[in-house]
């Protein structure tokens, strides 16, 4: 309940305001443009496609923190005893199912207030209708994770193949939605009738007047079915869920908790990975390094090849971050998206020596010390984010898009690695840190620690930003190529010497 106030009351002083503004801004005629005429017929391609991904973000979540969550008292008092699991676990299931209800409406409401404000259709049909599909997906979302949750930590299959199956449809989806504008409006109609993610958003469609009043009753009826069928399969899950995955995410829950507490992302992180049993895969092999110095980047190769999903991530922060330096005209902060974008494709590729820092273990028998070794984890994120940046480059250059201050994306590559590397090296956050000064804004010991935990890429894309012309959008020139390189010097030595304290402090 005082959650419930601080929010209610939170919202009452900064949301109500900027509603009444938006709205106002509206009735004026203010808001009124392209891109305001834009968004309604967006908003059928798109618009299905976040509404599944909003569904599976908690079923990914269930895998260590399901909605059915037991207390500590209820887990060793009550679940030893011969009670009905039903009688144990359902109201957890109700109160988890009307919460995210409650979440998701009242998100959709303002989402479908927003939607009324650049002009489509009546602000309580519109809040309305936002508020309807904003609860289907709550519910849904429980619903599902509550399903995997039954699964989790069990070796079944079930949860990899509701996992494969959630997370393929979804990006067709959003394939679809980023090709309606080319292939037609047939796509569109194809996604809104494909399913209960399309469903949903038949009724703010009708809203905006992009589909008949008659489908989004259409969508409404099939979605309150959906509904039904959810809960009561995630009702019946829930009954289900095995003891021991109720001890091991009750367990895992605490762990992450404390962790958050302390401020220390990276245990939480490494508590949430235990959860999950990463299956090697036997095929994907290098040759075996017949010198002594190819030890590192061969297991650094070979880590991120078994873990396809940090390259390709990579590659996608890697695209974010050419972009704006091909748009001609692009405002300043749009431009200087490029660094955040460069540094998050680097942390991707570093994620060996993340792990390698998390455990001392990996690196007790190498032939080198923490300083060199360091370096030499850099070696093939150094590589890999270079080939990246060239192949973005060629890219723009075939497509015609090609500007001079694409140059300037090479000689930022040492800079971003040793700023991840300083980042994977950083270690557990200082007890001293937590211990700050009282404001009137309140104590600086939480600040000082987050400050403490970003402060490589701080210090590198700061001094990439201050100093370098080309960074901010001007012709590179001698100067601007060279004060990257610079910075990547300094944060390369940096790097060795936090390795070097982060690995002899254990």
């Amino acid at each position: 309940m005082y959650t419930v106030y601080c929010t209610v009351l939170l919202f009452a002083i900064w949301g109500v305001p900027l509603l009444a503004a938006a709205a106002q801004a509206g009735a004026d005629g203010r808001l009124r443009g392209p891109v305001a005429e834009a968004v309604p017929s967006a908003l059928r391609a798109v618009l299905p496609a976040v509404l599944a991904t909003v569904v599976l973000l908690p079923a990914e979540r269930a895998r260590w923190q399901g909605p059915v969550l037991l207390e500590p008292a209820a887990l060793s008092w009550l679940l030893p005893q011969p009670v009905l699991r039903r009688a144990l676990l359902l109201p957890r299931f109700v109160t988890a199912s009307v919460t995210a209800t409650v979440i998701g409406a009242a998100a959709g409401a303002v989402a479908g207030f927003l939607l009324h404000a650049l002009g489509a259709g009546s602000w309580w049909a519109a809040t309305c209708a936002g508020a309807g599909a904003g609860a289907v997906a709550g519910f849904a979302g429980t619903a599902l994770a509550t399903s995997v949750q039954r699964h989790s930590g069990t070796g079944s299959r079930h949860v990899a193949s509701i996992r494969r199956t959630g997370w393929t449809v979804a990006a067709a989806l959003w394939l679809l939605a980023a090709a309606a504008p080319v292939v037609g409006s047939w796509a569109t109609w194809a996604v809104l009738w494909s399913g209960p993610w399309g469903w949903a958003t038949l009724p703010p469609a009708a809203v905006a007047g992009e589909v008949p009043a008659g489908a989004g009753w259409a969508g409404a009826v099939l979605s309150a079915l959906v509904l039904t069928a959810a809960g009561r399969a995630g009702a019946e899950s829930a009954a289900r869920i095995p003891a021991r995955v109720l001890r091991a995410q009750a367990d895992t829950a605490l762990r992450v908790r404390a962790s958050l507490y302390s401020l220390d992302l990276r245990q939480a992180r490494a508590a949430v990975r235990a959860t999950s049993s990463r299956t090697v895969r036997p095929t994907v092999r290098l040759p075996l390094p017949r010198r002594r110095w190819l030890l590192v980047p061969w297991r650094d190769a070979t880590a991120l090849l078994r873990s396809p999903g940090r390259p390709a991530w990579a590659a996608v922060w890697a695209a974010v971050a050419v972009v704006p330096l091909c748009l001609d005209g692009a405002p300043l902060a749009v431009v200087l998206m490029t660094l955040p974008s460069g540094y998050l494709a680097a942390a991707h590729l570093v994620e060996p020596a993340r792990l390698e820092s998390d455990d001392a273990r990996c690196s007790a028998h190498l032939p080198w010390p923490a300083r060199v070794l360091a370096l030499w984890h850099g070696v093939v994120p150094a590589a890999g984010l270079l080939t990246l940046f060239l192949l973005g480059g060629s890219v723009a250059a075939v497509a015609g898009l090609w500007s001079d201050r694409l140059l300037v994306l090479p000689v930022l590559v040492p800079a971003l690695v040793g700023a991840a590397l300083v980042s994977a090296y950083r270690g557990v956050v200082p007890a001293h840190l937590m211990v700050g000064s009282a404001t009137p804004l309140g104590d600086t010991g939480p600040l000082a620690a987050l400050v403490w935990q970003v402060r490589g890429p701080l210090v590198a894309l700061g001094a990439l930003t201050v100093v370098d012309g080309p960074v901010r959008g001007a012709e590179p020139d001698a100067v601007g190529l060279l004060w990257p390189l610079l910075v990547g010097v300094g944060m390369a030595w940096w790097a060795g010497a936090t390795a070097r304290r982060t690995m002899l402090g254990r």
